[in-house]
């Protein structure tokens, strides 16, 4: 039966011979100009129409088109090849071409076996030309050349490799290969060369990637270094394209705020505003500035169902969410500072005490000064009293009550509440006790508010005073300062202090593994400084330093007892479960602490004496601060089902990535955008 094509192109007529389905086999001529082909088919499946049929494309605005059959495999001959074709459908609208040949056995997923043809030909002269005029690679001096033949390399052989897997029949029964090549490891010049062909990474490798990084504040020059030399590690720049990915993504949930301290202007939709999705970016050059800041309202609505749903969950439904504020300051550079807020969750107990509990929502370039902090305390003035009048109502329309607290050191408490310098007259944060009285443990003073002082308008008026709490942390390092300057201050003075005393002190402090030295300081020679310790240091000293080494008699023993005492109250206000009465003895004990602390040499001159330790004037507000207010704050937190957890070293622990960016960085962020 001859059937003749109804292609209307003068580029070929086709004529077709089959007797189907008697033979499978098509016998087919068309020409191509003044030249007439021939052609074969074999048809091995029909296959069938689907429910959604796709059409050929028209080749002309007249053209016909055709209904494209599923699972259709048919053999033809193409320039003295014998090709296998495969029509399968993939999905309902994509249909799958797939052509095999036996000389490399090479998978193709085109339309036009004309072109295909034409194209290999064309690919074949352009391969043969390149190759005659490439150098050999141990010619190419550039880095980038290399990598160039490289790539080319990677390219052509996975070619090759994809027609070995083919040859080998690493395949389904339809032909699908079930066998890809990964990667492919060289070795030029004692480096390591990592082929890369199946370059989709799993997101959750890529997650876990970069939260590793961030966790352990490894930069992106420091990951690029270590992929050079170990080339099974993930390429940088996909790591950074991920991170951006990631960082766009919790933008658009929490967006990013930034100002200029010395620029400000405030109205009551400055935190609504950063409530409102924006597609767009979200630095521009035009707010480039040296803070940044985030909503706390937004914030709680994501963090809230993560708290809701913990096992066992940290927030039931009738809790109120008790919001502790943090704020401090730190050095960043020999000229810089960085002021950082923060929230956490004091219902998470203990886990309140891990640095990533604690979420940042401000950070600015500059100083703990009133100013500046009344500046920014603007930005979060409604919303904090909105939140502790309202409360908030989660994505499940259930109510949360909010109590709000804050904690910082001394100097930031004594500003946000509007307070004066802790050297005045009436100087404590939460009574009206004078100066001159404040070693007097006899006086009861309540957590009240300093009515005397000369006061400034308070910048967190939605905080209850009573809810400003001392850090802990602060109160220990202070306290032991004093120790430290009480003890030290009269070892100096002595002959023996540099030959003898000095050393021995130091050996001392090895043997508690705490790095500690004298140096005389640099503009006065005569006057000796010691190290100063961090926190962890300062609570093993306490615990171990053998001050009655140095000191004989009674009275070192009765200096040593004094440290290990403040230690051993210290560490009572870390206990996760204080009772009234262990509250109550913890009061007296402090309060006798303070008293042995101060107490006057007892007898007469000239006869047995018992040396008293130091003065009252030496008693420091700290100390009346750690006698006769903590024991109330341990009280009223009681009530609430609360611990003291009210420390600034999660705060402190919170420091940036100081990592460097390829090509300097990215214009248009300020760094403290980057780092909150």
């Amino acid at each position: 039966m001859l059937i003749e094509s109804d292609e209307n192109s003068n580029y070929s007529k086709r004529t077709f011979d089959q007797d189907y389905p008697n033979s499978s086999r098509i016998e087919a001529t068309y020409k191509s100009g003044n030249t007439t082909f021939s052609s074969w088919y074999n048809i091995i499946s029909l296959g069938y129409y689907p429910a959604n049929i796709v059409k050929t494309q028209k080749n002309s605005k007249e053209g016909n088109q055709y209904w494209i059959p599923d699972n259709y495999i048919v053999e033809t001959e193409v320039a003295n090849k014998k090709l296998r074709c495969y029509i399968k459908y993939i999905s309902n609208k994509i249909v799958k071409y797939t052509i095999f040949w036996k000389e490399n056995n090479t998978e193709w997923s085109v339309h036009n076996i004309e072109k295909l043809h034409q194209c290999r030909l064309e690919i074949s002269n352009t391969s043969n030309i390149s190759t005659s005029r490439k150098r050999p690679l141990s010619v190419v001096q550039s880095k980038s050349g290399q990598n160039k033949r490289f790539a080319f390399f990677g390219k052509d052989s996975e070619k090759d490799l994809s027609s070995l897997i083919m040859k080998h029949k690493m395949t389904t029964q339809t032909g699908q290969q079930v066998v890809s090549v990964r990667n492919i490891e060289l070795d030029f010049n004692g480096e390591t060369i990592k082929l890369i062909y199946n370059k989709n990474i799993e997101r959750e490798k890529l997650d876990a990637i970069v939260r590793a990084c961030d966790e352990s504040l490894l930069a992106r020059d420091g990951y690029r270094r270590l992929a050079a030399i170990e080339p099974y590690l993930t390429r940088e720049y996909l790591i950074e394209k991920h991170r951006k990915y990631i960082t766009s993504i919790i933008n658009k949930k929490i967006r990013i705020g930034t100002f200029n301290i010395n620029n400000m202007q405030f109205n009551d939709n400055n935190l609504d505003i950063l409530e409102q999705p924006d597609e767009e970016i979200l630095v521009k050059e035009t707010e480039i500035g040296c803070g940044a800041y985030r909503s706390i309202k937004t914030l709680l609505e994501i963090l809230i169902p993560i708290w809701k749903n913990t096992s066992p969950p940290v927030l039931k439904e009738g809790d109120t969410i008790n919001l502790k504020i943090g704020c401090d300051g730190r050095n960043v550079g020999r000229k810089q500072n960085h002021v950082m807020f923060t929230f956490c969750l004091l219902n998470e107990k203990e886990k309140v005490l891990k640095p990533d509990n604690q979420y940042c929502i401000c950070l600015y370039v500059g100083r703990e000064k009133y100013d500046d902090l009344a500046k920014v305390s603007q930005l979060f003035h409604y919303q904090l009293l909105d939140l502790q009048d309202n409360g908030i109502i989660d994505q499940d329309s259930i109510h949360w009550a909010i109590e709000l607290f804050f904690c910082g050191d001394w100097k930031i408490i004594d500003i946000i509440m509007g307070l004066t310098a802790p050297n005045s007259k009436y100087f404590c944060l939460f009574c009206n006790c004078k100066a001159s009285l404040r070693w007097d443990m006899d006086k009861t003073w309540k957590n009240e508010t300093n009515t005397k002082c000369e006061k400034k308008q308070s910048l967190f008026p939605a905080i209850n005073y009573k809810n400003y709490l001392p850090d802990e942390l602060h109160l220990m390092l202070h306290i032991s300062d004093i120790l430290m300057d009480c003890l030290f201050s009269d070892m100096i003075k002595k002959k023996e202090f540099s030959k003898k005393i000095k050393p021995e002190i130091e050996a001392a402090f090895r043997n508690i593994k705490v790095h500690f030295e004298f140096f005389q300081s640099k503009s006065n020679k005569k006057q000796w400084n010691w190290t100063s310790l961090m926190g962890p240091d300062k609570k093993k000293m306490l615990e171990k330093f053998p001050v009655s080494q140095f000191i004989s008699g009674t009275y070192g023993k009765n200096i040593e007892k004094l440290w290990h005492e403040f230690y051993r109250l210290y560490t009572i206000l870390h206990q996760m479960y204080l009772s009234e009465e262990e509250i109550n003895q913890f009061e007296i004990d402090a309060q006798n602490w303070i008293c042995t602390f101060y107490c006057p040499t007892q007898g007469y001159m000239n006869s047995s004496q018992i040396l008293g330790l130091y003065r009252k004037e030496d008693v420091t507000p700290y100390m009346h601060v750690f006698a006769k207010h903590v024991p109330q704050f341990l009280h009223q937190l009681k009530k609430k089902d609360l611990h003291y957890k009210f420390s600034l070293l999660q705060v402190l622990k919170k420091k940036p990535q100081t990592g460097t960016t390829m090509g300097g960085g990215i214009d248009g962020e300020s760094s403290v955008y980057k780092i909150i």
